[in-house]
């Protein structure tokens, strides 16, 4: 018969030595969905860049569009580049300052890293209800 093992102490996770390494590609998909939550946004990129996208997640099936979000990083900082449409009647201004608030803070809070430069560049103004993630695409043929 055998001694049950007693069980081990629960390790303190300060103790516990290692390397983190958060890729610009997590970063990017945390900035592209925390772009999107701020209403009077209509998309991420400029128009070729969403078609880009749109085709790719048809072919593909990604779910996520990264396009129009660029992501230097220099140890746990990063600059981040981002370019928006923003539908007509939302104001540049406004979603700017609300954007120089919330992705920084959604970066900071989901990947620990911390943005210390946000650019910021309008590249389109869409109609309110305009579907601008998926632009017509011509239908694949049978097989």
């Amino acid at each position: 018969m055998t001694a049950p093992t007693p069980p081990l102490p629960p390790t303190d996770p300060i103790a516990v030595t290692g390397t983190t390494e958060v890729l610009p590609a997590v970063v990017q998909k945390v900035v592209a969905f925390a772009t999107r939550e701020i209403p009077g946004i209509a998309g991420l990129g400029n128009s070729t860049a969403r078609a880009v996208g749109a085709v790719r997640q048809t072919l593909t099936g990604a779910t996520e569009n990264v396009a129009g979000v660029r992501v230097d990083m220099e140890g746990d900082t990063a600059t981040v580049g981002l370019d928006v449409a923003i539908e007509y009647g939302a104001g540049a201004r406004e979603l700017t300052r609300a954007l120089r608030r919330h992705v920084p803070e959604a970066v900071d809070q989901i990947a620990g890293v911390r943005v210390t430069e946000l650019n910021i560049v309008v590249t389109d103004v869409v109609l309110p209800g305009a579907d601008v993630e998926e632009p017509a695409v011509p239908p694949t043929p049978a097989v």
